[in-house]
């Protein structure tokens, strides 16, 4: 990845014409020397794939992809929609609507629309911008899509976020050529068939990977070249090291530091009184430290069937648009996310150990000049025992939650919840007593589902054959096929898929 004149890549990290079969400092990514991004273009690719340096590389040499999809969100609707292709397209909403730009083009930030900047500023600074909703299901599919073709090169793939991968590629050399080719191929594949545009950058580590791709935007390729990760990182602006920003990044510059270098000569001490483990962290990533493997998000069975690893945790929200203030459709709301994420656990056989419910709500009131969201948000948490994945239990407890918020006369914006501690679902303990409530379901309703002479039992026994029996019928019909009653409010004015309804989601997050 070639660099400007004035910031060329020093003798010391160069690499030998002879061993790469293109420039020296075709390959290599360094920092810039001020504070602004390094603008970089994309490399030409090689004619063929040959083990060049990294057949040189010592045994074990770790080598990590990192690939992050450009302007995600955007880019899933251009792919979509050609015809939106090389416009400013700007996704979180209409220009009226009281939301945030989620993603934009680079069209769009060419003109100053940023993410996280309120859609009418975007609309103010952005006339001709195209706004779009977004579609979380669409996002879902090419991330899927992605993760196909990055398993081509490594079984060991990663999903760090709905648009974030990493690949160890320690033991393909032989199998795929060295890690700059393969990244090469594996971006024109994607361009081609999955139609978005991705920037990759190839390290040592996690972090350092991550880095480099942060330099190579958008559409690059970048590889810090191993034995050179400390020349990378010594000029590197602390602005680019991953845990530098906010409040942080701000006491760094006041103290004088301004690059990874400087931040190294600082004493353990010193960083450790001013910043607790937040300044030693920092340290170690300046140093190159860094311990954090890739984990695969897929494992393999003995008949070669790949099969999803659970995340840690589970989170669904959603936004009311317009704001909602009737409390039962809140509650509505919250029951059918509650819903989704019980059958999901049942679908990874997991079950969660904590439950997190959050409620925003609307304030039009300016502090400083801007609204301040973080002053709206309330949120309660509760851990659940025993741990379970049953819809009735995580209902029960989320309502609970809910109604132990402190109740505001303003309307609610967002409603969402996360659980957490997943784990692997072990082998059911029957209970001796029913420990529910009266009002569990009657013995002719459960028989509908279940009719068989041990339709009675505990209401967890209950709740369970219930569950059973809707997953089966969400199998065959679509999860929007079947509704619950505690959602069946949502179903006027919604729009309602196969998929369940149409929901405006901020996070796509699992």
């Amino acid at each position: 990845m070639p660099f400007p004149d004035d910031q060329a890549l020093p003798a010391a990290a160069e690499w030998p014409d002879s061993d790469q079969g293109g420039s020296g400092n075709g390959t290599s990514a360094r920092p810039a020397t001020s504070a602004r991004p390094v603008q970089t273009s994309t490399p030409e690719p090689h004619a063929g794939a040959t083990p060049g340096r990294d057949g040189r590389l010592p045994p074990r040499t770790p080598r990590i992809l990192h690939l992050d999809v450009d302007a995600f969100l955007a880019s899933v609707e251009q792919a979509l929609h050609p015809k939106l292709r090389g416009q400013p397209v700007i996704v979180g909403g209409l220009p009226h609507e009281r939301n945030l730009v989620m993603s934009c083009s680079y069209e769009a930030r060419a003109m100053g629309v940023r993410p996280g900047m309120r859609l009418a500023e975007a609309a103010r600074v952005c006339p001709r911008g195209v706004f779009r909703r977004g579609d979380s299901q669409a996002a879902a599919g090419v991330r899927a899509r992605i993760a196909v073709q990055l398993a081509a090169l490594s079984p060991c793939v990663e999903v760090a976020s709905i648009d974030d991968f990493f690949v160890d590629l320690a033991g393909t050399l032989r199998a795929i050529g060295p890690a700059f080719e393969a990244a090469e191929k594996v971006r024109e594949k994607i361009r081609a068939e999955v139609e978005v545009p991705v920037t990759i950058g190839i390290a040592t580590t996690k972090s350092l990977a991550r880095i480099a791709g942060k330099l190579a935007k958008p559409g690059g390729i970048a590889e810090i070249l191993p034995g050179h990760e400390r020349a990378f990182l010594h000029h590197l602006p602390l602005e680019h090291l991953p845990g530098a920003g906010g409040r942080l990044g701000t006491e760094l510059l006041r103290l004088g530091l301004r690059t990874a270098g400087d931040l190294t000569l600082v004493p353990r001490e010193v960083l450790w009184t001013t910043f607790g483990h937040a300044g030693l962290a920092l340290q170690a990533r300046a140093l190159g430290h860094d311990d954090d493997a890739v984990e695969p998000s897929w494992t393999c069975l003995a008949d070669g069937t790949r099969v999803e690893r659970p995340p840690r945790t589970l989170r669904r929200d959603s936004t009311f648009e317009p704001e909602e203030g009737r409390r039962d459709i809140v509650e509505a709301m919250l029951a059918y996310l509650v819903e989704r994420a019980a059958h999901r656990l049942r679908e990874w056989r997991i079950v969660a150990r904590g439950l997190v419910v959050r409620l925003q709500h609307v304030d039009t009131r300016l502090r400083g000049g801007h609204a301040e969201d973080a002053h709206n948000l309330a949120e309660a948490r509760a851990k659940l025992s025993p741990p379970n994945s049953s819809t009735d239990a995580l209902s029960r407890q989320a309502m609970a939650l809910l109604r132990s918020l402190p109740r505001r006369r303003a309307l609610v914006k967002r409603v969402g919840l996360e659980l957490t501690g997943l784990e692997r679902q072990h082998v059911r303990q029957g209970l001796l007593f029913d420990p529910g409530p009266t009002d569990a379901p009657t013995e002719t309703a459960t028989q509908a589902v279940d009719p068989t002479p041990e339709a009675g039992g505990t209401r967890e026994d209950r709740q369970r054959r219930l569950d059973e029996a809707l997953d089966r019928l969400r199998q065959r019909h679509g999860f929007g096929g079947v509704l619950r009653g505690s959602s069946w409010l949502l179903a006027e004015g919604r729009e309602r898929t196969r998929d369940g309804f149409v929901l405006r989601t901020p996070s796509l997050n699992q």
